[in-house]
């Protein structure tokens, strides 16, 4: 879903996956957060989690919140993920980063198998790209996160997944 060759979103889990590390370090050689992206795009995303502890406090800055939100997400806190979500979609109402937040809160629902509230996060994201005219890479994730999500419900006998 990148124009960039370096990474994917992986169309089964709707997460990122690194496909070159070195050609990944090159793109994002300017990106503070680049090792935070690597274990968390690698899988491993305690180690995620102790970078972005070591930076700013995350409530400075939406992005380190947001990845926060991924590490949790990743190491199956979904209630926090979810929570910290919730947070990043009421804080940017309104503005452009709404869409993302929204489709980063689906993609908790979606990997903690709540796959209707899933595809109504990706969906408002969706609806709030197409108004803004996003880029085609972020209008084409959000149309896969749909389609992902709509197929999985459509499956006889699949449901949302309950979690305790």
């Amino acid at each position: 879903m990148s124009s960039a060759t370096s990474w994917h979103i992986d169309e089964n889990s709707l997460l990122p996956v690194i496909d070159d590390l070195e050609a990944f370090r090159r793109e994002f050689k300017d990106d503070p957060v680049a090792d935070v992206l690597i274990h968390l795009w690698s899988g491993r995303p305690r180690q995620a989690e102790d970078l972005l502890g070591a930076m700013a406090p995350p409530a400075s800055s939406f992005r380190l919140r947001a990845l926060l939100a991924d590490a949790w997400r990743d190491q199956g806190h979904y209630d926090d993920a979810i929570a910290a979500y919730r947070d990043l979609v009421a804080a940017t109402a309104g503005t452009p980063r709404e869409a993302v937040m929204r489709q980063h809160l689906g993609k908790v629902y979606f990997v903690c198998g709540e796959y209707s509230r899933a595809l109504e996060c990706f969906e408002e994201a969706l609806e709030l790209r197409v108004r803004e005219k996003a880029d085609a890479d972020l209008m084409a994730s959000s149309q896969l996160a749909v389609g992902r999500a709509t197929e999985i419900l459509k499956r006889p006998g699949t449901g949302d997944v309950s979690r305790s």
